[in-house]
């Protein structure tokens, strides 16, 4: 099966260099009580986007100006971005922006990507294919695999640290098409594959938190393979509860359409 080569996305984004600048002598020494409560606002603005993987880093440098690497899709996303900047926009700061290339760049997990509070529950799934285990691996392993069933769009890169971005809204700003900052945890070949997973963006306080699925592969015959699939993280809330009830019912579409995928066409193996 022909399947169209995705944009990737991933490789599309931009970074972008920006310095905050105090907007009066003595700056940032002698803050009064107001500018205290607007710079706690920019820190949480900032947090937010770290959390969405639109800021890579962001502080104070000399103690004299700010320094913001940002990771967007374009220019005037960066743009939109600076122009709500709670510091920028109440008129704290100015700033100077400047496309930058991140020639090398280490990978940082912020302690706030998962629940703080986390929940015993598990979300449990299983449902047995009529494929080989190359076969199904590869479906949720490989881009083209993922493209197949899944959504159309994707990029998947199996090693620990890869992306598994899927993408169901292209038209939409980076940031909101789908998984997009989630990546592969773990993987046993043929066995196991671990991934994080973030919530639609229906759901934007808990969007920006990340749960876990791990998915165990067992050919339980030949051309019968067993997808065991558990979702756990979750927070406690009522926003959680809707989260999990959102997945208890689209986890249940996406393994019936991997299902109806095999029955369709057999997926090309490697010779």
């Amino acid at each position: 099966m022909d399947i169209p080569k995705p944009p990737d996305w991933a490789q599309m984004r931009q970074h972008y260099f920006v310095q905050l600048s105090g907007t009066r002598d003595g700056w940032p020494d002698n803050m009064t009580e107001r500018e205290e409560q607007i710079m706690q606002e920019h820190y949480e603005y900032l947090k937010k986007l770290t959390a969405e993987g639109k800021v890579l880093m962001a502080g104070p440098v000399f103690g004299k100006f700010g320094l913001i690497v940002l990771q967007v899709y374009s220019e005037a996303e960066a743009k939109e971005i600076m122009a709500a900047e709670p510091s920028v926009k109440q008129g704290v700061h100015t700033y100077e922006m400047t496309p930058m290339v991140a020639s090398l760049m280490a990978d940082y997990t912020p302690t706030y990507r998962y629940a703080e509070d986390v929940s015993p529950r598990v979300l449990h799934k299983e449902v047995v294919v009529q494929a080989t285990l190359k076969q199904v691996w590869e479906a949720w392993t490989t881009t083209a695999g993922v493209n197949s069933f899944f959504s159309p769009n994707a990029h998947v890169e199996l090693r620990p640290g890869g992306p598994f971005e899927i993408y169901f809204i292209e038209e939409a700003p980076y940031g909101s098409r789908g998984s997009e900052g989630c990546k592969i945890l773990a993987f046993l070949p043929m066995k196991m594959l671990s991934f994080d997973w973030n919530a639609p963006p229906q759901f934007p306080e808990i969007r920006r938190k990340r749960t876990q699925v791990i998915i165990f592969f067992d050919e339980i015959e030949p051309g019968k393979v067993k997808v065991d699939f558990s979702e756990y993280g979750w927070g406690k809330g009522e926003e959680w509860d809707k989260v999990y009830a959102y997945f208890d019912k689209a986890w249940d579409m996406v393994l019936s359409s991997l299902e109806k995928r095999f029955e369709k066409e057999p997926l090309e193996e490697e010779e």
